[in-house]
């Protein structure tokens, strides 16, 4: 279905209804990569004559004052042994999924601030990659992997401890249903009987029902972003109204025009009048409303990531830079003794500083703005100021929060950093929102499409998050015990591969108990294939 929402593409909305946009331009910028980031300023740059780079004009860097509409530092912390991460960086803490955050910005002086959101130019199809100097402390790695929506979907719900094995079954079939656009495109109907058939090859006697699947798909569709999972653009349409600001003006007349929404496709405003009974006065704003939404939930995780062929490239990709400072201890594997000297070592965390963008609002141009200048001009002039400010602060926000992530991550996961993917540690969204005192969803949002560089290779950000296995010494991770079958696999004698049994009893040993089927599905997602093909391909 296709929307053309053809009433006029510049309808302006009363200042009441301006925190929307502000909002949804702070959340895209929240989940941009560092390459991603910079074309985004240098769009920002060519219709924005308020912003400029920090070095464009060096006569007036020269003999402009200080501001604090500036954006040009080097985000940087160190996690000193056995000390928490605090946040120091900036006088700005805020969580874009919080009301009372949002609001806190907004009224540091980008109260006034409109955005026009089009649909057509919400994600850039292009990036820009900046030069940075040579670097040889770090390790290729491949740990960088193409991010689908699909797999963005299906990442947040194996960190959903709340989910059982039948929930996760239902939720991989929906997944493997979703198209591109984010969009799962059966009914309950349907999906109900396609069901019997899974329910039989599992052998699980009819064990799932209609509520089952209704109760998954509500899942899926609070995951990020937002509006995915649905059935048709209309519902997605709806679960973004239904997430927005319960002040944000029109949001019911809004929905209630989604309830034709064949009218909708067609542009029939005059019939959309008769049958939702709204003035024309109504009408207008909840279509400019509908505007702001995004109709591809999905489109964002369609863009290819960059193929990775030297350290340099690798060095250029990387939002976040890891270094060691001080390690106490050589020891090549994690055990009892030295988790006293691991808790002893120094680590430095940065934002990249060749992708940080350097911004400041140009002085020249805000000298022009006139107080008490009610002409068109001068509300120009105001608006590209306020527009300009707003960015150069969700920028800052971006970077800021980005950090306190990176630093819980390495905090959290110290050991992998040292001895590699068998020493990572179960960890899960709510745990850095609970520390760092951001919402999940944000959490997550900071986490998509975001690379760190470590002493083991470049990786995801999501990476470093997994779901955990009880074992005897405590929770282990899946992304542990995917690795130690990777390995025991690697060490096998070709003649004789280890089955799954094999490798369930070696794990039992180690004090990991899980299922055969587990270790099957963990070998399969490796692309591994059962011992009887291992066996035939020697």
């Amino acid at each position: 279905m296709s929307f053309s929402y053809g009433l006029g593409a510049n309808l302006k909305l009363g200042t009441s209804q301006k925190l929307t946009p502000q909002m949804q331009q702070a959340i895209r910028i929240l989940q941009l990569s560092s390459l991603e980031l910079e074309q985004e300023v240098a769009t920002q740059l060519e219709c924005n004559p308020f912003l400029e780079r920090v070095g464009d004009s060096p006569e007036q860097a020269e003999n402009s004052p200080e501001r604090t509409d500036s954006l040009e530092w080097t985000n940087k912390t160190e996690l000193p042994p056995t000390e928490s991460m605090t946040d120091d960086d900036g006088d700005y803490d805020y969580d874009y999924d919080n009301e009372d955050s949002f609001d806190k910005l907004s009224q540091s002086g980008l109260d006034d601030t409109a955005i026009d959101t089009d649909w057509d130019n919400i994600f850039s199809q292009d990036s820009t990659v900046l030069a940075s100097p040579d670097t040889s402390d770090y390790d290729d790695h491949e740990g960088q992997t193409q991010s689908s929506i699909q797999d963005h979907v299906r990442w947040q719900l194996q960190l959903n401890e709340e989910l059982n094995e039948i929930e996760l079954l239902i939720a991989d079939y929906l997944i493997d249903a979703m198209n591109d656009d984010g969009f799962i495109e059966l009914d309950i109907e349907g999906l109900y009987q396609s069901f019997q058939t899974v329910c039989q090859f599992y052998q699980l006697d009819n064990a799932i029902s209609k509520s089952d699947i209704e109760s998954v798909l509500t899942t899926i569709q609070e995951c990020d972003p937002i509006g995915v999972g649905a059935r048709d653009l209309s519902e997605s349409l709806k679960l973004q109204l239904y997430e927005m600001n319960c002040k944000t003006p029109f949001v019911q007349e809004a929905l209630r025009i989604l309830q034709h929404s064949d009218l909708l496709a067609t542009n029939n405003i005059s019939e959309l009048l008769i049958r939702t009974q709204l003035d024309i006065s109504d009408i207008e704003p909840a279509l400019e409303l509908l505007r702001t939404l995004n109709p591809s939930p999905g489109e964002h995780y369609r863009k290819s990531q960059p193929k990775l062929t030297n350290i340099k490239e690798t060095y250029d990709i990387a939002d976040v830079l890891v270094t060691l400072l001080s390690n106490p201890t050589q020891s090549a594997q994690p055990n009892q003794e030295n988790e006293f000297a691991l808790q002893q070592m120094t680590w430095q965390v940065e934002l990249n500083p060749d992708t940080l963008p350097k911004l400041r609002i140009n002085q020249k141009y805000s000298q022009l703005i006139k107080r008490g200048d009610a002409s068109d001009d001068n509300a120009f002039l105001k608006q590209n100021f306020s527009d300009a400010r707003l960015f150069i602060r969700s920028i800052e926000e971006r970077n800021n929060n980005l950090l306190k992530v990176a630093s819980c991550i390495v905090k959290r996961q110290q050991a992998f950093l040292l001895y590699g993917a068998t020493a990572m540690q179960p960890l899960v969204l709510k745990d850095v929102a609970d520390e760092v005192g951001l919402h999940e969803s944000t959490v997550s949002r900071l986490t998509s499409n975001k690379t760190m560089l470590t002493p083991q290779g470049l990786f995801e950000l999501k990476y470093f998050f997994s779901s955990s296995v009880s074992g005897v010494d405590g929770d282990v991770s899946s992304t542990a015990i995917t690795a130690m079958i990777e390995q025991m696999i690697a060490d096998e004698n070709p003649k004789k591969p280890l089955s799954d049994n094999a490798i369930t009893d070696y794990l039992l040993e180690q004090g990991i108990d899980i299922a055969r089927r587990t270790v099957a599905k963990y070998r399969e997602q490796l692309g591994i294939g059962s011992s009887t093909q291992r066996r035939q391909r020697y």
